[in-house]
């Protein structure tokens, strides 16, 4: 059943997906990991998300871990790096905000 044919409300995860992206700056926070081939270090992320404070990235990111969006590794280097990674759930999430992206852009050029 496709989800425009149905009348019964959204499934639990159908909604805990839609709050996890209606957090501000969580689908900035995707699509800049999409932009740097699904991966990438805190100052990266921030460098792509113009406005968006240390404290509210650090919040987000642990959000979009927290909800199977992005996943942290640590690696054992001096100083301690980061990398955040797109998770195959936030891989297929961020192709679907890709592809919104594409489609505003188009209706601009209309």
């Amino acid at each position: 059943m496709t989800a425009s044919n149905r009348s019964t409300p959204l499934t639990r995860a159908e909604n805990d997906l839609l709050q996890a992206l209606s957090v501000r700056w969580a689908m900035h926070i995707l699509l800049a990991l999409r932009a740097f081939g699904d991966s990438g270090r805190f100052s990266e992320i921030q460098e792509r998300v113009p406005g968006i404070s240390n404290r509210v990235l650090s919040g987000r990111l642990a959000d979009l871990e927290s909800n199977g969006l992005v996943s942290r590794d640590v690696a054992a280097t001096r100083p301690v790096t980061i990398i955040y990674r797109l998770t195959g759930h936030g891989q297929q999430v961020a192709g679907v905000l890709t592809r919104l992206r594409e489609v505003a852009e188009s209706s601009l050029d209309t």
